[in-house]
């Protein structure tokens, strides 16, 4: 069975449960850099810039790992 995994910006740990049962082979992560997330709430520009990175190198560490 194939499964789409939603992982939040808050959610950047290789624990998480929901990476746990994942099939490499069949599954796909997904995590999304929204523009209008960023403007809902004020938020400082150097926060929005450590949010964004911390996402894009867990993305880079799950690409490491073979996690699609």
């Amino acid at each position: 069975m194939k499964k789409l995994i939603l992982i939040l910006g808050d959610q950047l740990d290789i624990q998480n449960p929901l990476l746990k049962n994942l099939n490499v082979k069949t599954d796909q992560v997904v995590m999304i850099e929204s523009a209008v997330e960023a403007q809902y709430v004020w938020s400082h520009k150097a926060k929005i810039a450590l949010f964004l990175s911390a996402m894009r190198h867990f993305a880079s560490e799950l690409e490491a790992l073979g996690i699609p």
